[in-house]
């Protein structure tokens, strides 16, 4: 990871399965140029992953750099797992855990 706390935050706008748009804010190291390094994992975004680098321009509207592009993957990859409500001993949820 590059040295550096993360200092920013790139937004990040996705469609979800209903046509929504769902907007997140990811901490990230800037690094000049409007380039970032995420600094931790999205929760709603796909095809990014914590320590990606990104570009993405300061959106005046927005008041947020957001996110138009990925320009190197350091290869991490986010995995999501959702488990089905409530989670109780020897359920399938809890099997997994």
């Amino acid at each position: 990871m590059t040295s550096g706390e993360p200092t920013a935050k790139v937004m990040i706008r996705t469609v979800d399965d209903s046509g929504e748009i769902d907007v997140e804010t990811l901490w990230a190291i800037d690094l000049g140029e409007d380039v970032y390094e995420l600094a931790n994992s999205p929760f709603h975004a796909y095809s990014v992953s914590w320590e990606d680098k990104v570009y993405a321009p300061y959106d005046e509207d927005e008041k947020f750099p957001v996110l138009e592009r990925v320009v190197e993957k350091p290869g991490n990859r986010t995995v999501r797992v959702i488990f089905d409500s409530p989670v109780e001993d020897g359920n399938d949820s809890d099997i997994v855990l």
